[in-house]
This record gives structure tokens, C-alpha cells and sequence, in this order.
């Protein structure tokens, strides 16, 4: 019998490790014995309400090495290199597999090319070309340290041959000749899979919260969660949507924003109820049962479209363009006005289509059928 194609995996953020739960699935199903798994927690988000219950709730097994690093970007960016290259010259992997577009990505992205092992990027060849943030940096580098590219959508593969690459199955894939693969969205497989075991959780009764009477609403990204001045703009937009509609505005508190929004003016905002963060399942019943979802969160714009939610993106672009139109979103930005027009606009559609963009539910195992042909 081969040896089974033997991976590191390195996370360190919410979106990663539920990605990472959906790619676990295959490994110890349908790739057992084939494909063994190392998972690597850089220590990005080391809060327990932002880590360890997302392990706990989707039965994942712990990660096998957990980096403590110093949460300060540049410090930390090299930390994480440091025991990403520690971890590979122990355990020698055929490849490292990165997720996504966030500080993990790229720094398990760079470790494994500084030590010669191929990189597996799951999400490539997204862009929201944006170039002031630090996800597009990210997930540019990381793509073009990639020897495999595994894109979510026909939007991604087209934005890889712009930038010049392209899939050349008769040669064996490398980083020159990395090889491109459309397999659909990790994301889309998860809410499939998790989608009726969340609505049985009934978190939404437990706050007191009736059936699409309340928003769901996120703000993470440093851009406006670091800036007073825009966080309490957005808030400002929520209480005044809430004066225009009776809806509440529902909002899970990531950590980094309720740090800026402790020096803005205690609770002015009128209709907007803070609650502590949620795990995966607990806020993916919140957004079922809910109105529509506000956010600045990539994987929440696709989470709410999935299950049929419109949604206003509180950002210029998104990387999700698939969204956009007929995925039920709207782009406000951070200013307030902009985001009462949009909500009220989202918030007069019953329901939002569901694109038929995002695959057909088995991303995961695509995933590994390609690099079980390739490795």
C-alpha cells in the first residue's frame, strides 16, 4: 500500500478553523488511510470565545501544535514563521495547506517555501483589488507562493489568468506551473452540513428574539473597528435602521471592536443590542432565523446568502463578487446614510437567491482528489 499523502495544515483564525472542520470531514472519511492530516493553531486568535469553541462545537480533534505568539502584526507575523518552520523540519510534510487570506495564511504560505515544501491554498485567486488592505496582500502573496490553487469560484480561476497563470494539466504541478483547480467553497459544504443541527439550537429564542424580527450584525475588519470615527458611524446607521424598521440589531462582539467602542459615548444607540461573541453554529442559527445580516466579514456575506438572507456588506468591495446583484448584497461602506439606503433597500426583498456559484457541496473532497492525482 502507498504511503498516505501526509499534510500540515495551518490555521489561526475563526474562518479557517471552520474550513479546516469541513476539509476534516473528508480526511477521515472518504481519505482515510490516504491522506493524513497535522493541523497547526498559529495562535492568531488566541481568545477561547474566538478558538477553542469553534473546535469543541465541530467536533474537531485539537490541534496537533498551537504556536503562543505575540498578537502585534509585525512581531507576531515572524513568530509564526519561526514555529511554522520549526514544525515542518520536524515532521518533514509533503505540503502545507493555508486557508484563506488572513496573517496565518501568508505566514504558513512563506514558511513552507523558505523550506521547500509546496503550498496548498484553499480560496485562491479571490480579489477584491483593494490594495490598502492586508487580506488582499495576503491572498495575493499567498497564491503566488502556491504550487496548488484551489479556487471557490469561475471568478477566482479568471482573476489567477489575469495575473498570468493558468492550469497546464500535462505538466506536473509546481510553483511555476502551479496547478488550478475550480472545486467549489469549503464554506458552501459547511453550511450544508451544519445548517440543520444550528437551527436546532434555538439561540434565538434564548436572547427572547421572535422569527425575522432582528438583524444580525458583525464589524471586525481593523479598517473600521481601530477607527471611532467609522465604528460609531456604522452604529449609528444600525440604531437609525432600527427607528425605520422596529427591527433589532443583533450584534455578536468581536473582541477588537468592543475595544474602540468602549471610548465612544456609552449605549447611545437605540435598538441595538450587544452580545457576547458566538460560536459557529449558535451565530449560523442566529443569521437563519433573522431578517438579514450587516457585516464586514467575508465568510458571514456567504453565510447569509447560503441560507437565503440578504445582506448589507459594510465595506467599499468585497472579494465575493458572486454576491453582489442576484446573491442579495449591497455594498454601503462604513457611512451612516449609506448603510440606512441599503438596509432598507436589502430589507424590502422577502428572500435572497442562492447563486448557484459556490459548487456543489464537496469542495473538500475535490480538494483531495486533485492532490491525491498531483502531489
Amino acid at each position: 500500500m502507498a504511503k498516505p499523502l501526509r499534510i500540515l495544515t495551518v490555521v489561526g483564525a475563526r474562518p479557517q478553523f471552520i474550513k479546516a472542520a469541513a476539509m476534516g470531514r473528508a480526511l477521515d472519511g472518504p481519505f482515510a488511510g490516504r491522506i493524513t492530516e497535522t493541523l497547526l493553531h498559529t495562535g492568531q486568535h488566541f481568545d477561547a470565545d474566538m478558538s477553542d469553541v469553534f473546535f469543541e462545537e465541530l467536533g474537531m480533534r485539537p490541534p496537533a501544535v498551537f504556536l503562543s505568539t505575540d498578537p502585534v502584526r509585525a512581531s507576531h507575523m515572524g513568530r509564526m514563521m519561526a514555529g511554522i518552520e520549526r514544525t515542518i523540519g520536524q515532521d518533514r510534510p509533503d505540503l502545507v495547506l493555508v486557508y484563506g487570506d488572513t496573517n496565518s495564511t501568508l505566514a504558513g504560505a512563506m514558511a513552507a517555501t523558505r523550506m521547500g515544501v509546496p503550498v496548498a491554498h484553499v480560496e485562491a485567486g479571490l480579489r477584491s483589488f483593494d490594495n490598502a488592505m492586508p487580506e488582499e496582500e495576503n491572498r495575493v502573496l499567498a497564491d503566488h507562493a502556491s504550487t496548488w490553487l484551489f479556487c471557490p469560484t469561475v471568478t477566482a480561476v479568471d482573476n489567477l489568468e489575469r495575473e498570468g497563470m493558468s492550469d497546464d494539466p500535462v505538466r506536473s504541478a509546481t510553483r511555476r506551473h502551479p496547478r488550478i483547480a475550480l472545486v467549489g467553497d469549503v464554506m458552501f459544504d459547511n453550511t450544508l452540513h451544519y445548517a440543520a443541527v444550528a437551527r436546532g439550537r434555538g439561540v434565538h429564542k434564548a436572547l427572547g428574539l421572535e422569527d425575522r424580527a432582528y438583524v444580525v450584525a458583525t464589524v471586525h475588519r481593523a479598517s473600521t473597528a481601530d477607527d471611532a470615527d467609522k465604528l460609531g458611524a456604522v452604529f449609528a446607521a444600525f440604531s437609525a435602521v432600527h427607528a425605520a424598521t422596529g427591527l433589532e440589531v443583533v450584534v455578536p462582539m468581536h473582541p477588537r471592536t468592543a475595544r474602540t467602542l468602549s471610548v465612544l459615548k456609552s449605549d447611545p444607540w437605540r435598538g441595538v443590542r450587544i452580545i457576547p461573541p458566538l460560536g459557529y453554529l449558535d451565530l449560523l442559527a442566529l443569521v437563519d432565523a433573522s431578517q438579514a445580516v450587516f457585516t464586514d466579514s467575508g465568510g458571514l456575506q456567504k453565510e447569509a446568502c447560503f441560507l437565503g438572507k440578504p445582506c448589507v456588506i459594510l465595506r467599499d468591495n468585497t472579494e465575493w463578487l458572486e454576491l453582489l446583484g442576484k446573491g442579495g448584497s449591497l455594498l454601503a461602506g462604513t457611512d451612516t446614510e449609506r448603510i440606512v439606503t441599503a438596509a432598507l433597500e436589502v430589507l424590502r426583498a422577502d428572500k435572497a437567491p442562492i447563486p448557484d456559484a459556490f459548487g456543489d457541496g464537496h469542495a473538500a473532497e475535490h480538494i483531495c482528489e486533485v492532490l491525491l492525482k498531483s502531489a
